[in-house]
Protein backbone atom coordinates (compact mmCIF):
# COMPACT_ATOMS: atom_id res chain seq x y z
CA UNK A 1 0.00 0.00 0.00
CA UNK A 2 1.10 3.05 -0.68
CA UNK A 3 1.74 6.18 1.71
CA UNK A 4 0.23 9.62 0.98
CA UNK A 5 2.23 13.05 1.92
CA UNK A 6 0.92 16.23 1.73
CA UNK A 7 3.10 18.97 0.18
CA UNK A 8 2.28 22.62 0.28
CA UNK A 9 -1.69 21.67 -1.51
CA UNK A 10 -0.76 19.13 -3.75
CA UNK A 11 -1.23 15.14 -2.65
CA UNK A 12 2.03 12.81 -3.76
CA UNK A 13 2.52 9.56 -3.79
CA UNK A 14 5.42 7.13 -2.41
CA UNK A 15 5.65 3.14 -2.84
CA UNK A 16 5.59 1.41 0.61
CA UNK A 17 9.90 1.14 2.19
CA UNK A 18 10.81 -2.74 1.75
CA UNK A 19 13.03 -4.46 3.93
CA UNK A 20 15.85 -6.09 2.24
CA UNK A 21 15.73 -10.05 2.51
CA UNK A 22 19.06 -11.21 3.00
CA UNK A 23 18.07 -14.67 3.49
CA UNK A 24 20.91 -17.05 1.78
CA UNK A 25 18.40 -19.69 0.55
CA UNK A 26 14.93 -19.98 -0.06
CA UNK A 27 12.64 -20.78 3.44
CA UNK A 28 9.40 -22.22 3.32
CA UNK A 29 7.05 -21.70 5.80
CA UNK A 30 6.84 -24.91 8.29
CA UNK A 31 6.22 -25.69 12.05
CA UNK A 32 8.35 -28.54 13.32
CA UNK A 33 9.62 -29.51 16.56
CA UNK A 34 12.82 -29.08 17.72
CA UNK A 35 15.43 -29.76 19.82
CA UNK A 36 18.64 -28.29 20.83
CA UNK A 37 21.39 -28.75 23.28
CA UNK A 38 24.83 -27.61 24.35
CA UNK A 39 27.86 -27.71 21.14
CA UNK A 40 30.05 -30.82 21.69
CA UNK A 41 27.91 -32.43 24.22
CA UNK A 42 24.67 -34.45 24.19
CA UNK A 43 22.71 -32.48 27.27
CA UNK A 44 19.55 -31.72 26.64
CA UNK A 45 18.86 -27.89 27.05
CA UNK A 46 15.73 -27.08 25.64
CA UNK A 47 12.80 -27.77 23.10
CA UNK A 48 10.78 -25.38 20.45
CA UNK A 49 8.95 -25.16 17.41
CA UNK A 50 11.39 -24.42 14.07
CA UNK A 51 9.43 -21.92 11.50
CA UNK A 52 10.60 -20.40 7.79
CA UNK A 53 13.13 -23.05 7.60
CA UNK A 54 15.59 -23.04 4.67
CA UNK A 55 19.30 -24.76 4.25
CA UNK A 56 21.26 -22.22 5.67
CA UNK A 57 18.89 -21.66 9.21
CA UNK A 58 15.42 -20.91 10.34
CA UNK A 59 13.28 -19.33 12.84
CA UNK A 60 12.96 -20.86 15.87
CA UNK A 61 10.70 -19.99 18.64
CA UNK A 62 11.42 -21.66 22.32
CA UNK A 63 10.38 -20.23 25.48
CA UNK A 64 14.64 -20.80 26.42
CA UNK A 65 16.61 -18.19 26.33
CA UNK A 66 19.02 -18.55 23.71
CA UNK A 67 21.59 -15.32 24.00
CA UNK A 68 22.76 -13.71 20.55
CA UNK A 69 25.78 -15.74 19.41
CA UNK A 70 25.53 -18.31 20.91
CA UNK A 71 26.10 -21.97 19.92
CA UNK A 72 24.03 -25.11 19.87
CA UNK A 73 23.27 -28.37 17.97
CA UNK A 74 19.57 -28.60 16.65
CA UNK A 75 17.90 -31.92 16.15
CA UNK A 76 14.54 -30.81 13.57
CA UNK A 77 12.21 -33.52 14.08
CA UNK A 78 10.96 -34.06 10.20
CA UNK A 79 7.84 -35.92 10.08
CA UNK A 80 8.49 -37.86 7.12
CA UNK A 81 11.69 -39.74 8.67
CA UNK A 82 12.15 -42.26 11.60
CA UNK A 83 15.21 -39.88 13.06
CA UNK A 84 15.55 -36.20 13.55
CA UNK A 85 17.95 -34.13 11.24
CA UNK A 86 21.01 -33.02 12.78
CA UNK A 87 22.61 -29.92 12.70
CA UNK A 88 25.54 -30.11 14.28
CA UNK A 89 26.31 -26.32 14.52
CA UNK A 90 24.38 -23.68 15.05
CA UNK A 91 24.92 -20.11 15.96
CA UNK A 92 21.33 -17.64 17.76
CA UNK A 93 21.95 -14.60 14.65
CA UNK A 94 19.16 -12.28 16.32
CA UNK A 95 16.33 -12.28 18.73
CA UNK A 96 12.63 -10.52 19.06
CA UNK A 97 10.97 -12.02 22.22
CA UNK A 98 10.48 -16.09 22.00
CA UNK A 99 11.58 -15.84 18.57
CA UNK A 100 15.04 -16.27 17.55
CA UNK A 101 17.30 -16.37 14.01
CA UNK A 102 19.14 -19.28 13.66
CA UNK A 103 22.56 -19.84 11.25
CA UNK A 104 23.18 -23.51 9.97
CA UNK A 105 26.57 -23.23 10.40
CA UNK A 106 28.08 -27.20 10.14
CA UNK A 107 25.47 -29.81 8.62
CA UNK A 108 27.06 -32.89 7.23
CA UNK A 109 26.34 -33.73 3.48
CA UNK A 110 23.96 -36.63 4.60
CA UNK A 111 21.80 -34.04 6.28
CA UNK A 112 21.49 -31.27 4.45
CA UNK A 113 20.47 -33.93 1.57
CA UNK A 114 17.37 -35.00 4.38
CA UNK A 115 16.97 -31.11 4.70
CA UNK A 116 16.91 -30.37 1.04
CA UNK A 117 14.23 -32.84 0.59
CA UNK A 118 12.05 -32.01 3.12
CA UNK A 119 12.43 -28.64 2.10
CA UNK A 120 11.83 -28.85 -1.54
CA UNK A 121 8.46 -31.04 -0.71
CA UNK A 122 6.82 -28.40 1.38
CA UNK A 123 7.76 -25.28 -1.43
CA UNK A 124 4.48 -24.16 -3.01
CA UNK A 125 3.30 -21.39 -5.66
CA UNK A 126 3.62 -18.73 -2.96
CA UNK A 127 6.92 -19.67 -1.53
CA UNK A 128 8.39 -19.26 -5.06
CA UNK A 129 6.47 -16.38 -5.90
CA UNK A 130 7.98 -13.32 -6.69
CA UNK A 131 11.32 -14.47 -6.17
CA UNK A 132 14.98 -15.56 -7.92
CA UNK A 133 15.32 -18.48 -9.29
CA UNK A 134 15.66 -21.17 -6.94
CA UNK A 135 18.11 -23.41 -9.02
CA UNK A 136 20.41 -23.50 -11.64
CA UNK A 137 21.49 -26.76 -13.75
CA UNK A 138 25.37 -26.76 -14.60
CA UNK A 139 24.99 -28.42 -18.19
CA UNK A 140 28.35 -29.83 -19.25
CA UNK A 141 26.73 -31.58 -22.45
CA UNK A 142 26.81 -28.58 -25.27
CA UNK A 143 30.11 -27.65 -24.88
CA UNK A 144 33.62 -27.64 -22.71
CA UNK A 145 32.17 -24.59 -20.81
CA UNK A 146 29.76 -25.02 -18.05
CA UNK A 147 26.45 -23.35 -18.91
CA UNK A 148 23.77 -22.23 -16.19
CA UNK A 149 20.35 -22.30 -16.77
CA UNK A 150 17.50 -21.19 -14.56
CA UNK A 151 14.34 -23.35 -14.02
CA UNK A 152 12.32 -20.36 -13.38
Amino acid sequence: MARRRRTDKRMTTHPPVQAIDRRAAQRVPVQIMARFSATDSFQHVGDGVALDLSESGCKLRSAQVLPIGSFWDLYLTVPETSRPVLISEVRVIWVAGNEYGIEFLRVTARERTRLRHFIWKHMNCSTLRDGFPLFTLVDHSISSRPQLKSLR
